[in-house]
C-alpha cells in the first residue's frame, strides 16, 4: 500500500502543476445579513486590478433561508497576496486580503465580507405565489404556506403531505426514497438532535419552507470543497414571527373511552442564544391521532395501550456566530403500558401441520432520563466537534402467558407460565472529532468512548402438560439474574493530501471493544413450591438460593475484541470518468476476537481475520451515482461456542463452532431528472448479496413439542430492488399535483426447513417477488380548500421447489379520500376515508377489508390565537390491531387489544413575541 501511495502522491503533484486557481468569496449586508450584488475587484498586493466580476446573490448553502452574495475569480497561477474591493451605491466600499499559499490549493476562500449602508433604506414588503416546491439540482425547497393542513397539525403532518416525501410510524423521513439523516430547524438541532420531538411538537403554522439537500459536514466546510461527509438533510426554516422572541403552543383535550392529551411547546430565538422546553403526556398511544392523510393502514396500530409523559429542556449557545455553539439537553419520558396478545401460529410440516395458539398479558411501566451535550467550535482552519451523552432506564412489569401445541385433533401439550422482571440501564457515551486546515491540506483525528451497564432480574414460574404423550408435568421456577457490561474505545487520525482537484487521504484506526455477561439461572422449584416474589430475589440474597443454581444453563463470558483498520481514500471532483466525482476506499482491517466462556466447563474460541472491504463511488450531485462495496464481519462470538441451552421449557438451543465469516456485498445507483412544473423523477436500483448468513435450523419433535434450533452459515442470499419516484403538477396554475412511487423487489432466500424424521434441517430455497405502486393526486383550487385521492397497492409471489410447499400470490391494496373545507362561520373541517383490503391468500380470514374515516372539526378565536378541536378517530369502528404475516415455515395471526374509537375535544392556545426593532 506504500508503494502505491508514494506513486499517487508522484502523478498528483505532476498533475497540480500550472494549473489555474480561483479566488471565491461572499458578501453580506453588515447590517441584515443578506446577500448583496456589488461589484468586486480582484488586485495584487499593490491595488492592480486583476479582474473584476459582480456578485450573485443566492441563498445559503444551510439551509437556513438567508442569502449571501457569492463571486469567484478563476485563473490565477502565481502563489502570493491578493486583495479583494468591493463596490456598491449606497454602501461604503468594503476590502480583504488573501494569500495563494501552494500551488496545491484549488481555490482560495477569501474572509465573508461586510458593508455598511450610507444611509437606510426603506422597508419593502415582498408577496409570492404559492408554488408547493422548488427544485434547484438536487436541492428540494417546499413552501410550507402552500399546504392546506388541518387546523393545528404539528410537522409530522406537514412533512407528510410533501411531494416525494414518506414518514414511516417510528419516525423516520425518506424523501425520493433517500433516507433523511438530519432533521434540523433554523440550521441546528432542535432538542439535541431528537426528530421526533420535532415531528410531534413543533407546529406546523410555525413553519415557512422546508429544504432537503446534501449538506457538507465540518471538513467540507473547513476545506471549501466535497471531502466525503455529506449527510443527506431535512431543514425546517420557521417563518420570521417565530424565528426571533418567544413563541408558544398549549393544547390540552379530553374524549370519550378516558382518552386524554395535553402538550406545550414554549421556545426563546435570539442571535445569542435558543431556549426550549416541551412536555406531551397523553394515553392515545405515543400519540395516536386521528390520522387525516390516509397514512394509517391496520398493520400501524400500536400495541396494546400505553400512557406517556414526556418532557424536555434545551439550551444553545452560540458562541461566535452560527457556526460555534455549546448545546445541553435534558429529556424525562414515562410510559406504562397493557398490552394482550392472542396469537394462532401453524407451522408447515409434511405429514401434519402444527398448530399451536396464544393467549398473553403484559403489564409494563419505564422511566427513562436523557441529558445530551455538544459543543461546536469552528476557526478558519479548524473545527472541533464534541458529544457528551448520558442516559439512564428503568423498566418493571409483570405477564402471564397460556401456549397450547396442537396437530389435527391431538393436543400435544400446554403450557402455563407467570413472570415478572425487572432491568436497569445506564450508558455514557463522549466523542470528539476534530479537523485541522494545512495550507491545501487537512488533518483530522477523532475520539469516542463509550460505556454500557445493564442489570436484568426475571422471575418465571411455567407449568409445561403432554396430553397426548402422558409424559409428568415439567414444574418450573426460574429466577435469572444478568448483569451486563461493554465497554468500546475508538480512535483513528488522517492526514490528507490536496492537490488541486484531487485529494489522497492516508488514515489509521484502532476499536477495542470488550463485553462482559453473567447469566446467573436459579431452579427455585428444587428449593421448594414458594411462593416467591422478584423483589425478595434481588442480589442480596443470592447466598440463601445457591444450591438452586442451574449449572447447565448458567454461563459467564469475557469478549476482548481488537481491530487495526489502515485506509486509503482517492477523491477526485470532475475526473475524466464521465466528469464525474470518484471516491475510492481501499481499507484493510485486521480483526481478532476471544471469548472466554464458562457453562458447565471452559471454553476458549478466539479469531483473527484480515479483511480487505474496497468501495467506489461515483456521482453527479445533480444527476446520477453509483455505488459499491464489500463488508466482513464475525458472526456473533457467544455463537461459536458448542453448548446446550435447555432453560426454557420446550425449546433447546444450541450452539455451532463451525459458522463462518459474514460477507456482505451491495452495488447499488440512481439518476435524478428535474424540469419545469415542479417535474420530479428518481430512480433506483440495488443489488444486495450475503454470504455466509447465519440461519436457524428448527428441528420439530411432535412427540413433545420439543423445538431444537441450532445456527448454520448458508449460502445463496441475494436481492435485487429498484423505485421510480414522479411528481409533478399537472395544469399551468399548478392546483393539481401528482405523486407516484413504483417499488420492486426480488429476494432468493436460504433458509433451514423442517422435514419431520430428520435428524437435522434442510436447506429450503423461497422466491420472493414484492411489487408496489402509491399513488397520490392532489387539488387545492382556492385558499382554505383541498381535495385529495389517495391509493396504494403491494403485490406478494413467494413461491419455491420444495413438493410441500404452496405457493402464495396475494394482493394488499387500499384507495381513499380526504378534503379539508372551509364552512360558514369560519368553521374549518378535515376528514380522510380510506379503505384497506387484501386478497389472494388460501385462507379466508386472511382476506380482509377495513374502513377507517377520522374527521376534525375546527374554529379558531382571538385572531387564531385560541383553537378548538372536535376529532374523530376511528368513526366505523374498523381500525383493529390484527396482523398477519405468511413466509415459507408457516403463517401466523396476532391480534393485540388496541386503543377504542373515541371523541376528543381540545384546546390549543398560541402565542409569539417578537422583540421591538432598535431605532
Amino acid at each position: 500500500m506504500l508503494t502505491c501511495f508514494s506513486l499517487l502522491f508522484f502523478s498528483l503533484s505532476l498533475h497540480a502543476q500550472n494549473r489555474l486557481h480561483s479566488v471565491r468569496g461572499t458578501i453580506v449586508d453588515g447590517f441584515t445579513g443578506e446577500g448583496l450584488a456589488a461589484k468586486i475587484f480582484l488586485m495584487t498586493n499593490d491595488s492592480a486590478v486583476i479582474d473584476t466580476t459582480t456578485a450573485e446573490v443566492v441563498e445559503l448553502p444551510d439551509g437556513t433561508g438567508g442569502t449571501e452574495g457569492w463571486y469567484e475569480f478563476r485563473g490565477v497561477t502565481e502563489k502570493g497576496h491578493y486583495i479583494v474591493r468591493a463596490v456598491l451605491d449606497g454602501y461604503e466600499d468594503s476590502y480583504r486580503r488573501c494569500e495563494l499559499r501552494s500551488i496545491r490549493e484549488e481555490h482560495i476562500s477569501v474572509d465573508k465580507m461586510y458593508m455598511h449602508q450610507l444611509h437606510e433604506l426603506n422597508e419593502v414588503t415582498v408577496t409570492s405565489t404559492k408554488i408547493k416546491m422548488v427544485m434547484r439540482g438536487d436541492t428540494i425547497v417546499y413552501n410550507a404556506n402552500a399546504f392546506n393542513l388541518a387546523e393545528g397539525s404539528m410537522l409530522d403532518a406537514l412533512v407528510a403531505r410533501l411531494p416525494g416525501a414518506k414518514l414511516t410510524k417510528d419516525g423516520k423521513i425518506y424523501v425520493n426514497g433517500k433516507y433523511v439523516e438530519n432533521l434540523l430547524v433554523n440550521g441546528h438541532d432542535f432538542f439535541s438532535g431528537s426528530p421526533k420531538v420535532a415531528l410531534e411538537n413543533l407546529p406546523a403554522y410555525s413553519v415557512s419552507k422546508i429544504k432537503v439537500f446534501d449538506k457538507a459536514g465540518h471538513v467540507s466546510e473547513m476545506m471549501g470543497q466535497d471531502k466525503g461527509d455529506k449527510a443527506y438533510t431535512m431543514d425546517v426554516r420557521l417563518k420570521k414571527e417565530y424565528s426571533t422572541g418567544y413563541m408558544g403552543n398549549l393544547e390540552a383535550g379530553i374524549g370519550t373511552q378516558h382518552r386524554y392529551t395535553s402538550r406545550g411547546l414554549l421556545m426563546k430565538f435570539s442571535d445569542r442564544e435558543r431556549i426550549g422546553t416541551y412536555f406531551n403526556m397523553n394515553n392515545l398511544n405515543d400519540n395516536q391521532r386521528a390520522k387525516l392523510d390516509g397514512q394509517w393502514s391496520p398493520e400501524d396500530m400500536p400495541d396494546g395501550l400505553l400512557a406517556t409523559k414526556i418532557a424536555g429542556l434545551s439550551y444553545i449557545r452560540f458562541l461566535n456566530g452560527y457556526n460555534e455553539w455549546f448545546e445541553s439537553s435534558v429529556d424525562w419520558e414515562h410510559n406504562s403500558a397493557d398490552i394482550m396478545t392472542k396469537t394462532n401460529t401453524q407451522t408447515y410440516l409434511p405429514g401434519g401441520d402444527v398448530f399451536r395458539k396464544a393467549v398473553s398479558l403484559q403489564q409494563s411501566s419505564r422511566d427513562n432520563w436523557s441529558s445530551r451535550n455538544r459543543l461546536i467550535l469552528y476557526k478558519k482552519g479548524g473545527f472541533s466537534s464534541n458529544f457528551l451523552n448520558v442516559n439512564y432506564m428503568k423498566r418493571t412489569g409483570w405477564g402471564t402467558e397460556a401456549q397450547k401445541d396442537s396437530v389435527k385433533n391431538s393436543i400435544l401439550s400446554q403450557l402455563m407460565e407467570d413472570n415478572s422482571f425487572q432491568t436497569k440501564d445506564f450508558n455514557f457515551s463522549f466523542r470528539s472529532n476534530n479537523g485541522l486546515k494545512v495550507i491545501a491540506d487537512n488533518i483530522g483525528w477523532n475520539v469516542n468512548l463509550t460505556y454500557n451497564r445493564n442489570k436484568q432480574y426475571t422471575l418465571t414460574s411455567s407449568d409445561v402438560q403432554y396430553p397426548t404423550a402422558g409424559l409428568p408435568h415439567d414444574l418450573r421456577v426460574r429466577y435469572l439474574n444478568a448483569p451486563n457490561q461493554n465497554l468500546r474505545l475508538d480512535a483513528g487520525a488522517e492526514y490528507t493530501f490536496g492537490f488541486h482537484t484531487r485529494n489522497v487521504m492516508l488514515g489509521y484506526s484502532y476499536s477495542y471493544l470488550f463485553n462482559k455477561s453473567d447469566n446467573l439461572l436459579y431452579r427455585l422449584d428444587r428449593l421448594g413450591s414458594g411462593p416467591y416474589k422478584l423483589d425478595d430475589l434481588l442480589p442480596s440474597s443470592a447466598l440463601s438460593i445457591a444450591s438452586a443454581l442451574d449449572n447447565g444453563n448458567t454461563f459467564f463470558y469475557r469478549e476482548h475484541r481488537n481491530e487495526h483498520k489502515v485506509m486509503l481514500r482517492y477523491d477526485a471532483r470532475k475526473s475524466k470518468l464521465f466528469g464525474a466525482n470518484l471516491t475510492l476506499e481501499l481499507p484493510v482491517r485486521l480483526l481478532s476476537s476471544s471469548l472466554s466462556y464458562e457453562r458447565a466447563g471452559n471454553y476458549g474460541v478466539s479469531r483473527r481475520n484480515l479483511f480487505f472491504e474496497p468501495t467506489l463511488r461515483i456521482e453527479n450531485p445533480e444527476a446520477w451515482n453509483i455505488q459499491m462495496g464489500v463488508k466482513s464481519e464475525f458472526p456473533e462470538m457467544t455463537l461459536l461456542v458448542n453448548y446446550m441451552d435447555d432453560s426454557t421449557p420446550l425449546y433447546v438451543r444450541e450452539g455451532n463452532a463451525g459458522l463462518r465469516n459474514i460477507h456482505k456485498y451491495y452495488v447499488e445507483g440512481g439518476a435524478f431528472f428535474h424540469s419545469t412544473h415542479q417535474q420530479a423523477i428518481n430512480i433506483r436500483v440495488g443489488y444486495h448479496q450475503t454470504d455466509n448468513a447465519v440461519a436457524y435450523s428448527l428441528v420439530y419433535d411432535k412427540a413433545n413439542s420439543l423445538s431444537r434450533i441450532r445456527p448454520v452459515s448458508v449460502n445463496g442470499n441475494w436481492n435485487v430492488d429498484g423505485s421510480i419516484g414522479f411528481t409533478r403538477a399537472l395544469d399551468k396554475a399548478q392546483k393539481f399535483t401528482v405523486d407516484n412511487q413504483l417499488t420492486a423487489e426480488y429476494r432468493h432466500s436460504v433458509d433451514m426447513a423442517t422435514f419431520v424424521g430428520s435428524l437435522v434441517s434442510e436447506r429450503s430455497v423461497v422466491r420472493n417477488m414484492i411489487l408496489g405502486d402509491e399513488l397520490r393526486v392532489d387539488y387545492q383550487p382556492v385558499e382554505g380548500y383541498s381535495f385529495s385521492l389517495h391509493g396504494a397497492w403491494k403485490y406478494y409471489s413467494i413461491s419455491s421447489k420444495r413438493e410441500d410447499f404452496a405457493d402464495i400470490h396475494a394482493t394488499g391494496y387500499n384507495v381513499g379520500f380526504n378534503t379539508t373545507l372551509t364552512l360558514p362561520w369560519e368553521f374549518r373541517l378535515t376528514t380522510d376515508v380510506t379503505m384497506f383490503a387484501r386478497c389472494g391468500y388460501q385462507q379466508s380470514e386472511l382476506n380482509t377489508t377495513d374502513w377507517i374515516w377520522n374527521a376534525q372539526l375546527s374554529r379558531a378565536f382571538f385572531s387564531g390565537r385560541l383553537l378548538t378541536k372536535l376529532q374523530a378517530f376511528d368513526l366505523l369502528h374498523q381500525l383493529n390491531s390484527v396482523r398477519y404475516a405468511v413466509n415459507e415455515q408457516g403463517r401466523v395471526e396476532t391480534w393485540h387489544n388496541s386503543i377504542p374509537r373515541y371523541l376528543m375535544l381540545t384546546l390549543a392556545w398560541k402565542f409569539n413575541i417578537n422583540p421591538k426593532k432598535k431605532r
